[in-house]
């Protein structure tokens, strides 16, 4: 009889395989600026600000000084940088 060999329904110690990564379990990392706007990390907040314009109907041309183009229903807009974006929308009443 082979007494090193576990029998059937016999528990099994929870262990990590090799090489796993994260031993640690599930944390929460609030220093990630990938998870926030930034001052470093604009292209998420004009991102975000473009596609409230769009879900609005509005369609926003970048263009290339930094400025943007934003058109509907044949009107457009001329706006100087991303402040003057915000500012438009918010007149537009599209955000806060």
């Amino acid at each position: 009889m082979n007494t090193t060999s576990q029998q059937a329904g016999a528990s099994v110690p929870n262990e990590k395989a090799p090489g796993a990564i994260n031993t640690e379990g599930l944390t929460t990392d609030t220093t990630n600026d990938l998870n926030f706007a930034t001052g470093a990390r604009a292209g998420k907040a004009i991102a975000a600000q473009v596609a409230e314009l769009a879900i609005r109907g509005h369609a926003v041309h970048p263009l290339k000084d930094g400025g943007f183009l934003v058109c509907k229903y044949g009107y457009c807009y001329a706006a100087s940088d991303f402040a003057e974006l915000q500012a438009f929308a918010r007149r537009l009443g599209v955000s806060q």
